[in-house]
């Protein structure tokens, strides 16, 4: 089973993804900070991590090189300004998703990285 690190501060977004990506058969864990997120990266191995960016603790944007580093990144963000996708998929994001988004989507670009990590 594959592992996703879900890391997004809003406690009903946080479930609503979780709940969604376990019922298509993938193992998941939260993080609902980017120091907890960080800390849960170092104890564990995941295949791929959705980041939203605006995080309490370590922002999304700091998070984003450390982790892509090993494993591909979805940034889940409300930032949909072009400068702020094309940073982050530059420096190292492998996808990036404005929020609201559709979770069928959402499903098909965590499966297309999977399949390419």
């Amino acid at each position: 089973m594959q592992k996703i690190l879900i890391v997004e501060d809003d406690a009903k977004n946080d479930q609503m993804l979780n709940d969604y990506l376990e019922e298509h058969g993938y193992a998941c864990t939260q993080a609902f900070s980017g120091s907890e997120a960080k800390l849960l990266f170092g104890l564990e191995e995941y295949d791929l991590v959705l980041l939203d960016l605006m995080l309490p603790g370590i922002s999304g944007e700091e998070l984003v090189s450390v982790f892509s580093e090993k494993t591909p990144v979805i940034v889940l963000s409300a930032k949909s300004g072009v400068d702020s996708k094309v940073e982050l998929l530059l420096g190292g994001a492998a996808d990036y998703i404005t929020k609201p988004f559709d979770t069928q989507e959402l499903l098909a670009r965590v499966a297309v990285r999977l399949r390419e990590a």
